[in-house]
């Protein structure tokens, strides 16, 4: 029995990477996604499910994606030429190079995850996309695992599903900022990286530095850095902590060895973008001096301890229920906070045991700490500029957090498989952090007392919180026993908050695309301003036509100025954002209004000489417009379902 056990275990890896390559070719041959794009049906008011949906139901918070990322992309497919490096519909410039949607640019043969969209029609281009997201994390997640250390293959195979299958990571699965792209990157890259310490092997040396320069490019190129920052600290700690643990046995030469592989590395990344550079450099110079994000600065602090270790809600989250402090399900996700039982079970073990720490484990400790700091106590200025972090957010340094935790977890979990403890300990151990938990959950209450006062909020969280500490703390059983439920709980808890979709027939099936592409056919050159809502901005920009609002990452300012000749609404103006219209109806001047950081209104008479000497010829209204006339606009089209109306300026 104990042979089988350990011929399973042995081809687990490989029998896990013949299931997803398999799943792969599958998924892709049915053109299956995980878009929530079956939104359009609902506000297109189409009658019946929305179809192509398989699995799940579509999520309205994912508007980053069915709203924004998903029309971006299908605008750049019908772009004159296709995939073109300069899309208005995306922002000023060459916005499509700074927004991760396929360009027909030479930076896209290191951006595996389009290749898809150059090789099959879109549809299925796009399944190649989603798979290559959802794949490629669990696969180079693992692997990254294995290559630093943790040599049980069931905590490999554990460690990539409890990356993938977070909540942090599943709600912003697919967000323009290409978190699963950007994270299988970045582990693939760590995975390389910690190779070069003790691989002596010629061929093997130059295929991982060939992939660690492919994979790091890939990574720069999502060019989000409250993201990039948190984890490029991280994979330092990490490799700084592989090369302590290593250093017994690495010689001089090997240390010489390393450092030229990593400046070589390095070195072809900044040779490789150089063209990119000097292609983006003017839009990233707007972008710089945006209000929103250029000039936007952290100072730390901005997390309360409830958000640093709101993981231990993570499960059994819906997108209507999360606690008020959060404005949406997304904004409340985070990864399940389990180091603090095992840097507790660890500093034990050397106060008791009197056993040595492992420099990795001490590197992503100091890590979790460092970062936890980070997140809740403002820093010292010098110290944010000196790491960076003043580019980063709070919010989204859990990321790194959440990875770390993971790797920390794993590594213990895989390292310390013999009972240490004593029952007392094991005990107060267990106690301890588990009142820790309920007294979180009420200082939480005091600012929520509605979203606590249902006590499924209360005893759904304390439960599952005392089966996995139980299990932590079980030292004989951890190693087999907490995994599995663990990576039970993932699945079943936040498998579903993905849909899985055939194809994106919500959309591109819809009354109201196929009557606004005809007229785009018919009259390409004619550009179009949406009013009374910034979502239908987005359905116009997915048939390819030009569109003054929606969302657009980099303010056309000399257009803008047009329209605030004073420049009293820069300020509003100058930012990535979500752009909404509306008519203006006591003034026949511009004005603008911001609602959030990344969301503002132009109040915006349509006949406007700036408009039409731009070329707006056309407004889509989903009502009725009875001052149409008075703006010389004539009626076009009325779109049923969706009760949308069409009007076209009169020359």
């Amino acid at each position: 029995m104990y042979r089988i056990g350990a011929r399973f275990n042995a081809s687990l890896l490989q029998w896990c990477c013949l299931g997803a390559a398999i799943l792969f070719c599958v998924a892709v041959a049915f053109e299956l996604n995980g878009s929530s794009v079956g939104i359009w049906r609902e506000l297109l008011t189409e009658p019946g499910p929305a179809r192509g949906l398989t699995f799940s139901t579509p999520k309205r918070i994912r508007v980053d994606e069915w709203g924004v990322w998903t029309p971006s992309a299908l605008s750049q497919a019908r772009q004159k030429p296709a995939f073109s490096t300069e899309n208005s519909n995306l922002g000023a410039g060459r916005s499509a190079l700074l927004m991760n949607v396929p360009v027909a640019y030479y930076t896209t043969l290191f951006r595996p995850q389009f290749f898809g969209f150059f090789v099959f029609d879109f549809e299925r281009g796009f399944s190649f996309y989603w798979c290559a997201k959802f794949f490629g994390l669990l696969v180079a997640a693992s692997w990254a695992l294995r290559q630093i250390g943790v040599s049980s293959r069931l905590l490999v195979v554990f460690g990539g599903v409890w990356v993938l299958l977070s909540s942090y990571v599943q709600w912003w699965f697919s967000s323009p900022a290409m978190l699963p792209d950007m994270l299988a990157s970045w582990f693939v890259c760590l995975g390389c990286a910690v190779r070069f310490f003790d691989d002596q092997h010629l061929g093997k040396t130059v295929i991982r530095l060939l992939c660690f320069i492919f994979f790091g490019i890939n990574f720069v190129l999502c060019l989000y850095p409250p993201y990039q920052i948190p984890l490029a600290l991280l994979f330092i700690g990490v490799v700084v902590g592989v090369w302590r643990e290593s250093r017994a046995h690495i010689e001089v030469v090997s240390i010489i060895r390393v450092s030229v592989l990593f400046a070589v590395a390095l070195i072809a990344i900044v040779l490789i973008l150089l063209p990119f550079w000097f292609d983006v450099r003017s839009t990233l110079a707007v972008v710089a001096n945006t209000v929103y994000p250029g000039m936007r600065r952290s100072s730390g602090g901005g997390l309360s301890f409830f958000k640093l270790f709101s993981g231990v809600l993570g499960f059994f989250e819906y997108e209507q229920s999360h606690p008020a402090v959060y404005d949406n399900i997304s904004e409340a996700s985070n990864f399940y906070p389990l180091w603090p039982a095992a840097a507790f079970i660890v500093l034990t073990s050397r106060l008791r045991a009197k056993m040595p720490i492992s420099p990795l484990l001490a590197m992503l400790a100091i890590f979790l700490i460092g970062s936890s700091l980070y997140c809740v106590v403002p820093l010292p200025e010098w110290l944010l500029r000196i790491t960076l972090l003043n580019f980063a957010t709070e919010p989204r340094a859990l990321l790194a957090l959440g990875i770390a935790n993971v790797l920390f977890c794993c590594l213990f979990l895989d390292r310390y498989r013999t009972a240490i403890l004593s029952g007392r300990s094991v005990a107060a151990g267990g106690i301890l952090l588990w009142l820790g938990i309920l007294v979180m959950l009420w200082c939480a209450r005091t600012q929520d007392a509605v979203y606590f006062s249902d006590p499924w909020h209360w005893i759904q969280p304390l439960a599952i919180a005392a089966l996995i500490l139980s299990l932590f703390f079980w030292e004989r059983l951890r190693y087999r026993l907490l995994p599995v439920v663990l990576g039970l709980l993932l699945i079943s808890s936040n498998g579903a908050i993905n849909p899985v979709m055939r194809g994106l027939s919500p959309l591109l099936d819809s009354a109201a695309f196929n009557a606004i592409n005809r007229i785009r056919s018919a009259h390409p050159e004619d550009k179009w301003i949406v009013y009374h809502t910034r979502y239908f901005a987005q359905l116009v920009k997915a048939t390819g036509a030009t569109v003054f609002n929606g969302t657009k990452i980099v303010p056309d300012l000399p257009l803008m100025r047009q329209l605030d000749p004073s420049g009293a609404n820069e300020f509003v103006y100058n930012r990535y954002a979500n752009i909404g219209c509306e008519v203006s109806r006591l003034s026949h001047e511009a004005s603008a209004s911001l609602v959030y950081p990344d969301y503002y209104i132009w109040f915006l008479p349509p006949d406007l000489p700036a408009l039409s000497e731009s070329g707006y010829r056309y407004v889509l209204i989903p009502k009725e417009w009875p001052e149409a006339a008075a703006y010389r606009f004539v009626l076009v089209e009325k779109v049923s379902p969706g009760d949308l109306w069409i009007y076209r300026r009169e020359k």
